[in-house]
């Protein structure tokens, strides 16, 4: 699937996973904002950050920003980027993701995670999908080992050490 590809939406048997309502970017923002700093590495730019969900649902240069979607609500954000302090090869994806506190221990971030990864082999040419997460994120470090996702090592970004889990293509055709 070539960079530029729009509307992407994705279906699971409870969850969509679709691009933002403009009527949601205000809460994704204040998500963001207030977020636990051991899931995220640092706040982004604001009018950046509300620029890229303005064009989510399209994958353009790496970056791919999609609403989690329950029953027509948004419970949380799923999206692939492009880390500032290294460049990404051709067919790798960094993927990150967050959930509304209240939805947590569910599974549905397993099953959010599962759709993407699924998605971004079949339809995105992906090689390999990697995802950091703080030593501490317990929660987020269980969904990538049952998603099937193996910790590979770690990987130092905004000046914090964080480990990181990966899928490549033979492993995901391997399950």
């Amino acid at each position: 699937m070539p960079s530029g590809t729009t509307n992407i939406v994705i279906r699971g048997s409870r969850l969509t996973l679709r691009p933002y309502r403009p009527d949601e970017i205000e809460a994704q923002w204040q998500a963001m904002v207030t977020a636990d700093p051991m899931t995220i590495a640092s706040v982004p730019d604001e009018a950046a950050f509300k620029a890229r969900l303005e064009r989510s649902g399209t994958l353009l240069n790496g970056w791919l920003d999609l609403a989690i979607d329950l029953d027509g609500v948004s419970i949380g954000r799923i999206q692939t980027f492009v880390p500032p302090s290294r460049s990404l090869s051709p067919g790798v994806f960094d993927v990150g993701i967050g959930l509304q506190p209240d939805i947590r221990g569910k599974g549905y971030g397993r099953e959010a995670l599962a759709l993407f990864t699924d998605w971004l082999f079949a339809h995105a040419a992906a090689e390999v999908i990697e995802a950091p997460t703080d030593a501490a994120n317990v929660a987020m470090r269980t969904v990538f080992e049952r998603v099937a996702w193996q910790l590979t090592g770690t990987v130092t970004e905004h000046g914090r050490e964080w480990l990181l889990y990966a899928m490549t293509r033979s492993q995901w055709q391997a399950r």
